[in-house]
């Protein structure tokens, strides 16, 4: 685990992509430090969003996951959410 210091700031994003399963529940799947246009790592918002719809594409076409024994079947959602946080209490052992 990194070591930190108080006062410190960590940050990272979190790419949320949301499907439906064939009993038509929502599931949740979730990476962290996704590839993103704040990092330079696409062009455009347009080249971002067409990368995440290919991932979620192949999630469904190759059965990756089950949500409790259920296909993934539809597309609902995706976002990358931004975190960060500052260290208020530094403890040294």
């Amino acid at each position: 685990m990194a070591t930190t210091s108080l006062g410190d700031i960590t940050s990272y994003k979190r790419l949320y992509m949301q499907f439906r399963d064939s009993e038509g529940k929502t599931v949740n799947l979730t990476l962290d430090n996704p590839k993103n246009l704040d990092d330079d790592d696409y062009d455009d918002l347009e080249a971002q969003s067409d990368a995440i719809e290919a991932v979620m594409d192949t999630i469904i076409e190759k059965n990756i996951f089950h949500n409790k024994g259920n296909d993934l079947v539809e597309k609902v959602d995706a976002r990358i959410v931004d975190y960060k946080s500052t260290d208020v209490m530094d403890i040294t052992e």
